[in-house]
């Protein structure tokens, strides 16, 4: 498990909008690239607010990457932002990089701020490829998907340091946003914009 010393707080504005790891430091400005996205939406998402930022923490709990970036202002994705968020949520067993899928990075926003979590979040997966996903779905005896929305950048797995696991999975659970996997020995909780599930 990552280091509590080690996550970044969502308050801390020396984290704010930075990539830190193997990459330099990154500023994302208002001058920055952007890019619109238009998705259709479910459960609690529909209801977010169209104006005003979104941002993510995140640290990768297994190549220790962090990020804190504003990846969305009044409507409009950065491209910049989004680009560094996929890099932080590549396979890290290939290196592979793929577009997470926006709606997902919004899901996450609208958990974290139902929870009242000030840190930010561990993943512990985001995107798989086809070849990552078919050796731990065949190592796992059945707990890997073989047809994972991971491998379509639609899935994260996830914890919050100062958030129950378990109460991490209701309030997800309540946002009706998409599947929902409790996984308690694991010390995760998955969460995807697939069809509206549990497990």
């Amino acid at each position: 498990m990552t280091d509590q010393n080690s996550i970044p707080d969502l308050e801390d504005s020396t984290f704010s909008n930075t990539l830190l790891g193997r990459r330099r430091v990154l500023a994302f400005g208002l001058g920055a690239a952007a890019l619109a996205v238009a998705s259709p939406l479910q459960g609690a998402l529909a209801a977010m607010p169209q104006s005003g930022v979104r941002t993510l923490g995140l640290v990768s709990t297994h190549t220790n990457e962090k990020i804190v970036a504003t990846y969305w202002r009044d409507g409009v994705y950065d491209k910049g932002a989004l680009k560094d968020i996929n890099y932080v949520l590549r396979d890290h067993r290939s290196g592979d990089v793929a577009r997470m899928d926006p709606n997902l990075l919004d899901l996450l926003v609208e958990l974290h701020r139902r929870t009242g979590s000030s840190k930010a979040f561990q993943v512990i997966s985001g995107y798989r490829s086809p070849k990552t996903n078919a050796m731990l779905a065949s190592a796992s005896g059945g707990g890997v998907a073989k047809r994972s929305l991971h491998m379509d950048a639609k899935a994260i797995d996830i914890r919050l340091h100062d958030v129950a696991l378990s109460d991490l999975r209701q309030v997800a659970l309540g946002m009706k946003a998409g599947g929902v996997g409790y996984y308690k020995k694991s010390d995760f909780v998955h969460v995807d914009t697939g069809r509206v599930r549990q497990w």
